[in-house]
């Protein structure tokens, strides 16, 4: 049975008919193009003859004796043939009629009609035509050199940032592929565009193919290193490299033979110059330093590769060196290298020797991103260390303070990282808190002055004997002022016998750029400027986040530490030296106030709708409590904490999860009239009614007095011999 009598698809091959009609002749009439003229009445099976372009087509129809022409809504209800499937749509299109008058569109109408599908179809199709041209032109043998680079030129300047797309296209790759052949160097290495398409094959390459990669630039990493788009592609190499490619990439900054040659029991810079004699060890420096200082003076610093290198750098020089490198970079290049652990650790070395103003400039770069940078892993640490170096404590309070402030201290205690910036502010540089791989980012306020005025002094004692001596030889003075940086800081122990004969150069030192030759060091001491931030407004802040979120922050591990560092004071109790005892006193009130309401009734949390853990069940608060019972020096708080949490309910305290909280206050230094109460207390709950046999178990032997170590061992003797029951 044929489609048309089962009635199948009716109406089918008509539309397909009208929709290519329409495709190629939009301006045909909508039945087709079809003659009714043409058409013959006859009987049920009477044949119809039609005009398609320009040919009559017979038909026989199955059923009804009427007859129809193309585009009848009865001939279509009644089906129509197939078109063959193999049929292209080219030869389709030569069916079609250009217009009503009759006339066939010519080949050429034909295939401009069908570029004008394809480009709305493919969105590059017009570009790959262009530049397919130009191509075709560049091409030939016969085409001069000029005439190559100049449509070279033209291919580089229409296909900006269209580089990946056309690269996977199949006339487009050959385009591409032509524009690296006869392309310059410079063209190919250093384009706008067509770095993405080096990056990409970098990222798709596979690791053990890198090294590959790595041989094509060998020697001409310091080169890439100082262009806008080569340190892309240098910042992109790096980043899929091995441990060991990593390292050579950074020895070719340290001269021409660790390119060559390397040193495979080297790791860093400072190893480096251990290796060589010391005559030697000023021009290893000195060509660091011709590779660096372009890269931080145009400010292409984002490469991690850099911030190794400058760390590294950085670690050996001198105070003159780190206050010539931070004059040689502006504050806004200072932003894109905090993120590295290298690069936090060289922006605060720079910033620990360089003047108010690059400072005041690297404050304002931050401005409306602190919080975002207090967030990253190691970028905080450069807002730590602001509280450090910098003397203008109004500047930091609007800078950086009231941005802190507008998120939410409690917000800032809870975060990880962000917490930090509070804490060392509080206790600065405390290793319970930066872990030492953190700490190596942070130099240390002190020895950085120590430095400094020792190498002061050497300048002063030096200076007018070397200029002496300089004339007596006939020297003038502008002959040295190419050295630049000094190892300085390479220890003692470190160099040869014959150093103090061989390197005679120490008193050659630069002077800080715009500052003066006091290499940045602040003249503030750090009490006097944590205490000026404490009383510019973060004191308070810290004060009120603390008494109306005591409860929530025991509970948190993190913003616990925060708390529990404003309840002591701070380290050297600069904090309560600046807040007074009043507003001490009040925050012990709130911390007891809390812990007792958590065990009278039960708290929900907001967000989840949950009950909350008492806090003398919970793990944190618990360790919390603890550490401030026994580190706590202010006479006012356990007095306050245990007649207003403990006192009532000592027995739950005892018998749970917070007897080691108890344990605390036995042991805590208070007056004589809380601690007696404390003593009794206790001892009618604990066997033996000695509380303080009782602590002392909750403690390290080592960490007890004589005559109750020979106590608590007594007691674990007595109980070893005791005989075991059966």
């Amino acid at each position: 049975m044929t489609r048309a009598d089962a009635k199948a698809g009716s109406g089918a091959k008509t539309r397909r008919a009208q929709k290519r009609k329409s495709k190629f002749n939009p301006d045909s009439s909508g039945g087709g193009g079809g003659d009714d003229s043409a058409t013959k009445t006859s009987d049920s099976k009477a044949r119809k003859s039609k005009t398609f372009d320009g040919k009559s087509e017979g038909r026989k129809l199955s059923g009804g004796s009427k007859s129809f022409t193309k585009g009848d809504s009865k001939g279509r209800d009644r089906g129509e043939k197939r078109p063959s499937s193999g049929e292209s749509v080219e030869a389709k299109s030569k069916k079609a009629k250009s217009s009503n008058d009759g006339k066939p569109l010519s080949r050429k109408e034909q295939k401009a009609k069908a570029d004008e599908i394809k480009a709305l179809r493919k969105p590059n199709f017009a570009l790959v035509q262009e530049l397919a041209q130009i191509w075709e032109r560049m091409r030939g043998k016969k085409v001069s050199k000029t005439d190559r680079s100049t449509l070279c030129d033209e291919i580089f300047k229409k296909s900006k940032g269209k580089v990946p797309e056309l690269a996977n296209n199949h006339k487009g790759s050959r385009v591409v592929q032509a524009v690296l052949k006869y392309g310059t160097p410079e063209q190919c290495e250093s384009s706008l565009y067509g770095n993405f398409l080096v990056r990409k094959l970098i990222d798709s390459t596979d690791k053990k193919d890198v090294p590959k990669l790595l041989a094509n630039l060998k020697g001409q990493i310091p080169r890439l290193a100082r262009h806008p788009v080569g340190s892309q592609i240098v910042e992109a190499l790096y980043h899929v490299a091995s441990g060991k490619d990593k390292k050579s990439m950074t020895f070719e900054f340290y001269g021409p033979e660790f390119v060559h040659f390397g040193v495979a029991e080297v790791g860093s810079l400072r190893e480096a110059l251990l290796t060589k004699p010391v005559a030697q060890r000023q021009s290893t420096l000195r060509h660091v330093n011709t590779s660096m200082i372009p890269v931080l003076e145009k400010g292409l610093v984002s490469s991690s590769v850099i911030h190794r290198v400058l760390s590294e750098y950085l670690s050996v020089g001198g105070p003159s060196t780190k206050a010539e490198a931070a004059g040689s970079i502006a504050a806004a290049g200072l932003l894109r290298m905090m993120h590295t652990k290298e690069g936090s650790h060289a922006v605060n070395m720079m910033l620990a020797h360089s003047g108010a103003k690059q400072r005041k400039g690297v404050v304002k770069a931050l401005k409306g991103q602190i919080w975002r940078v207090a967030q990253d892993d190691f970028a905080h640490l450069v807002i730590a260390h602001l509280f450090d170096c910098v003397d203008d404590t109004q500047l930091l309070t609007k800078g950086v303070v009231s941005e802190l402030k507008q998120e939410g201290i409690e917000e800032v205690a809870s975060h990880k990282n962000a917490r930090r910036v509070l804490l060392h502010i509080l206790n600065p540089r405390s290793t319970r808190y930066f872990p030492p791989h953190l700490l190596e980012c942070l130099p240390d306020p002190e020895q950085i002055r120590a430095d400094a005025e020792e190498t002061l002094a050497v300048m002063k004692k030096g200076g007018d004997a070397e200029k002496a001596a300089k004339k007596a030889v006939g020297k003038d003075d502008s002959d040295d002022d190419d050295i630049g940086i000094i190892d300085d800081e390479l220890g003692e122990d470190e160099m040869d016998e014959d150093e103090d004969n061989e390197d005679e150069d120490d008193g050659d030192l630069e002077e800080a750029p715009a500052d003066g030759p006091e290499f940045g060091i602040a003249k503030k001491p750090a009490s006097t400027r944590r205490a000026e931030i404490f009383h510019q407004g973060l004191g308070d802040a810290l004060i009120a986040a603390c008494n109306a979120n005591a409860a929530a922050m025991l509970r948190n591990n993190l913003a616990s530490d925060v708390l529990f560092e404003v309840a002591a004071g701070g380290c050297d109790g600069v904090f309560h030296e600046a807040m007074g005892d009043e507003k001490m006193t009040a925050l012990y009130k709130a911390i007891s106030s809390a812990v007792a309401l958590s065990m009278s009734s039960k708290e929900i949390d907001d967000e989840t709708g949950e009950a909350l853990e008492s806090l003398h069940t919970n793990f944190f608060s618990t360790r919390t409590l603890r550490r401030m019972a026994l580190e706590i020096k202010h006479p006012a708080f356990v007095p306050q904490f245990w007649n207003t949490a403990l006192k009532g309910s000592l027995k739950t305290w005892i018998d749970g999860h917070g007897s080691k909280v108890i344990a605390a206050i036995v042991r805590a230094d208070t007056d004589s009239k809380t601690r007696k109460a404390i003593h009794a207390a206790v001892g009618k709950l604990v066997d033996g009614g000695d509380a303080d046999a009782w602590a002392e178990g909750f403690f390290h032997v080592k960490d007890a007095t004589p005559a109750k170590q020979s106590k608590v061992k007594d007691a674990k003797r007595k109980s070893s011999s005791k005989p075991s029951k059966k």
